[in-house]
């Protein structure tokens, strides 16, 4: 039976690691180590894109490339454990809310969360609670700790607990005017429900399109609504080309006065800048950067009052 071989531009969409990283760390590291065509094309097998999309996911953590590109699926999954248990030891909550997601505990998880929520503040809530929980469960998911069902357990129950922060801070009236959506493609909702708590917090008016929304649709969204920024995550399950090219195809499409900001674990990769899109590293730049917005415009900043405590 013939292997499987995966050409450089589809374990690049699989894995989100440029090829010129791929032949670079062939070089220096002898991983990966790929099989050749009659034209001398590099071929890989599936196990090792299973090898690399682990090791991606250990440098979106910070480690680096030294210490984890050539080791065994076995050893990587054992660092992502390693880390896991760090994340818990560190924030004892975490620990505990991880385990209502593992034994079914829907109505526990969202009180808990809910009472997380209150106790700490939207922002210190995404910042302690809902970034590192949803990292914990998205590797444990990766390992094969916990099924389907138990992540859409939880990201169903977080979005509940984030949507009820939301309609309590909501205002459309508020300035600046931010549409939220995803490309094409990009499924996962909660970072972008993560955005919306906290701009909606900070007194941005905020219509949320849900995913998936064509450019078109979102250009004349833009113009329907008036809207002053498109804000759009991506989540690591968008390779890093489509990533780049969606935002340029966008930032084409939008009137120049109309913000772009992005942010998510999928524009981590994104190592080039794009004329005229704004990078958000974590949820907390949204803060100073809807600040620097509203005195560019002219906007009093008393006149929106932070509800984010």
């Amino acid at each position: 039976m013939n292997q499987v071989l995966n050409s450089i531009a589809s374990v690049e969409r699989e894995t989100g690691i440029g090829k010129d990283t791929l032949r670079v760390w062939e070089k220096r590291y002898g991983f990966p180590i790929p099989a050749r065509n009659a034209r001398g094309e590099r071929l890989y097998p599936a196990a090792q894109i299973e090898q690399l999309i682990l090791v991606k996911r250990l440098l979106d953590k910070g480690n680096r490339p030294g210490k984890v590109v050539g080791l065994d699926c076995a050893a990587l999954e054992n660092m992502l454990v390693d880390e896991a248990v760090v994340v818990t030891a560190s924030e004892p909550h975490i620990g505990v809310l991880f385990e209502l997601i593992k034994t079914h505990q829907a109505l526990s998880l969202r009180l808990a969360l809910g009472r997380n929520l209150l106790e700490r503040g939207i922002q210190l809530f995404l910042s302690t609670t809902v970034a590192p929980l949803s990292r914990l469960v998205g590797d444990a998911w990766m390992r094969g700790e916990i099924r389907i069902f138990e992540e859409h357990l939880y990201t169903e129950q977080m979005s509940a607990v984030l949507s009820a922060a939301i309609s309590m801070g909501h205002d459309i009236k508020g300035s600046p005017r931010v549409l939220l959506t995803t490309l094409p493609g990009e499924e996962h909702a909660l970072g972008l429900k993560m955005a919306e708590a906290l701009l909606c917090a900070q007194g941005a008016g905020c219509l949320m399109l849900g995913v998936q929304t064509p450019i078109t649709e979102i250009v004349s969204a833009v113009q329907a609504h008036h809207s002053d920024i498109v804000a759009l995550t991506f989540s690591e399950a968008v390779a890093a080309q489509q990533v780049k090219a969606g935002l340029q195809q966008l930032r084409y499409a939008l009137p120049d006065e109309v913000v772009l900001w992005v942010g998510g674990a999928g524009v981590m990769r994104q190592r080039d800048a794009i004329n005229g899109v704004q990078f958000m590293a974590t949820h907390a730049d949204l803060i100073p950067a809807v600040t620097a917005w509203r005195k560019t415009q002219g906007v009093p900043a008393e006149k929106f009052i932070s509800k984010q405590d």
